[in-house]
């Protein structure tokens, strides 16, 4: 039995409304549905999208400055996105959907603040709004219908999305014990159990293969995904995926753009790829992803209330991540903003280590019931750091020049108690180097190419170790053997042959920079080999040089020769 509801009508049947639980009521002014939109997956996931431009579904004016589209039909749908091209006004957009005949109540699509920064080279061109999603969740939809208020920016387009149920999601809970995320940080506060990206079902083919990490962690930016509620456990992996595709494929980022999510029951989950003990830069959080983690709780926290398992396990997350760093989560610290809509580009702001996103951003994200639990979150998560007695006291680095030959060292770190003992691992590519545990690592060969890592371990009997991984920020780099060979020809032709090799590189790119006095030639080194051709020159003792540089995982080199061309005249020497 439906409840009493307020209802307005909005220019041609647009129905707002006030009132508990969704209204089931058809209106007589939908206007006459088109050809059934059908949502294809494509790929095998099971997860249908399609996206067309409102203009192509009859998007019309109703008058005043609105717009608004006839009845959609459509294949199933949860969920839905708008999105447009960016540098333009925003409009407000609502969306209603049906279900088992009747409408619901008009929803709003809120504008998506949680964005990759403009540097970072995810999404450029794009704007567009947060997901919307069909409640109840287990009710899909097979109409949606469109109210768009202000001006109509270029390509606004409906994302609509479906993902089915896989049959592995019901039982992922059983399964967790097993397969949850493990990692060689075991931080004082215990690491949560951790969802993996598998156990959700993420295809991996959607990303663009190539994680981005920060240097540090200095905050938690803790947000929601604004997308709606009513959603059941078994559902959230299905919810995930949708917001991945919805990420991927119609916003164009790398990835999913949180490294957390947590859902109203407390599982937690892994976002982004690149390892949850590892500082991976996410898309949640714009100016301010290039040093901080993003924790995403599923759900509108305007509308309801975060659960207590929801809030646990924030705090848990919160403790094991920042322990990591040193951070603690009732301070503060200051953060250079890379440009949002409310801190410019270089400005440096002083900022909670736990923050909410409308801390960085014009948004009511992460809702107000949940930024008012922030206070609480912090505290507990303080907590959980203070109940270990063995604490990274002062965060560790590395010292040194990743080139071959050259030596890194471990520094600065410090762990509480002082009578800890200190391990070290040292790593290439995430996985162990076999006897590099020493302080110290010299790069060697096999190196070159790769990232290397150091983890740092302190223990003390007892108690649960710490560690804290510290990862070098470029590739190892190789030294090259630079060689030139000078060739006469006749008809006053010098021919200059360059070949660049290095150890650890099986062939050489780059480019070279060839003198022969005031004359240069700029070649590209191809397998390792470069040819510089010039006529024309005057008799005499010439010194050749090359300069070679921009080599992938190559330093750059030099060499020089000496060519004698014969001729009349006077003899030139240079």
């Amino acid at each position: 039995m439906l409840r009493a509801a307020t209802v307005t009508v909005i220019g041609a049947g647009v129905v707002t409304g006030t009132g508990a639980g969704i209204m089931r009521a058809l209106n007589s002014h939908d206007g006459q549905p088109g050809s059934r939109l059908q949502l294809q997956s494509g790929d095998g996931s099971k997860v249908g999208i399609l996206e067309r431009d409102l203009r192509t579904l009859g998007l019309a004016s109703t008058g005043s400055g609105t717009w608004q589209t006839p009845a959609l039909d459509t294949s199933q749908v949860t969920m839905v996105g708008f999105t447009w091209r960016d540098g333009v006004r925003a409009p407000k957009i609502l969306v209603r959907f049906r279900t088992r005949g009747g409408w619901s109540l008009w929803r709003p699509a809120s504008l998506l603040r949680d964005l990759p920064d403009p540097a970072s080279g995810e999404g450029i061109g794009k704007a567009g709004t947060a997901p919307v999603v069909v409640q109840p969740y287990s009710e899909p939809a097979d109409g949606v219908q469109v109210h768009v208020t202000g001006q109509v920016p270029p390509e606004l387009s409906i994302t609509l999305l479906h993902a089915e149920r896989l049959a592995g999601d019901a039982r992922i809970a059983a399964d967790a014990s097993r397969s949850s995320v493990r990692t060689l940080r075991a931080a004082g506060p215990p690491m949560p159990t951790i969802y993996t990206r598998a156990q959700w079902g993420a295809n991996e083919s959607w990303r663009d293969g190539s994680p981005r990490y920060n240097s540090t962690i200095l905050q938690a930016h803790v947000h929601h995904s604004a997308s709606g509620n009513g959603y059941a456990q078994a559902d959230v992996p299905a919810l995930i995926r949708s917001f991945y595709k919805y990420h991927t494929k119609s916003l164009g980022w790398s990835d999913i753009a949180y490294n957390f999510l947590v859902d109203s029951f407390g599982t937690i989950w892994e976002g982004r790829y690149g390892g949850v003990d590892r500082p991976v830069r996410g898309a949640h959080t714009l100016g301010f992803n290039a040093s901080s983690t993003g924790f995403c709780v599923i759900g509108n926290l305007d509308s309801v209330q975060p659960t207590s398992a929801t809030l646990d396990s924030l705090a848990r997350l919160a403790s094991w991540k920042l322990a990591m760093y040193g951070r603690d989560p009732q301070g503060v610290t200051q953060v250079k903003s890379e440009g949002s809509d409310k801190f410019p580009n270089g400005r440096v702001v002083t900022l909670p280590v736990i923050d909410g996103h409308r801390d960085t951003n014009d948004t009511a994200c992460p809702g107000g019931n949940l930024y008012a639990q922030l206070g609480n979150l912090r505290a507990a998560a303080a907590g959980a750091i203070a109940a270990s007695t063995l604490k990274l006291k002062k965060p560790y680095a590395v010292d040194g020049k990743t080139i071959l030959g050259k030596t890194l060292t471990v520094i600065d770190g410090k762990f509480k108690p002082r009578g800890a003992a200190v391990t070290y691992q040292w790593m290439r590519d995430n996985v162990a180097i076999t006897g590099a545990t020493g302080p110290t690592y010299v790069v060697d060969v096999p190196d070159v190419g790769t990232v290397l890592s150091v983890v740092v371990t302190g223990s003390v009997p007892g108690v649960a170790p710490i560690s804290q991984g510290v990862a070098l920020p470029v590739p190892c780099r190789s030294i090259p053997v630079v060689t030139l060979r000078t060739q006469r020809k006749p008809g006053r032709k010098v021919i200059v042959h360059v070949e660049v090799a290095a150890p650890g590189v099986a062939a050489a790119d780059g480019q070279v920079l060839v003198m022969l006095g005031t004359r240069q030639r700029t070649i590209q080194v191809k397998n390792g080999k470069a040819i510089a051709r010039f006529v024309g020159v005057d008799p005499g003792h010439w010194k050749v040089r090359c300069k070679y540089s921009r080599g992938t995982v190559i330093r750059p080199g030099k060499a020089s020769d000496w060519v004698r061309v014969p001729g009349r005249g006077p003899l030139a020497r240079g």
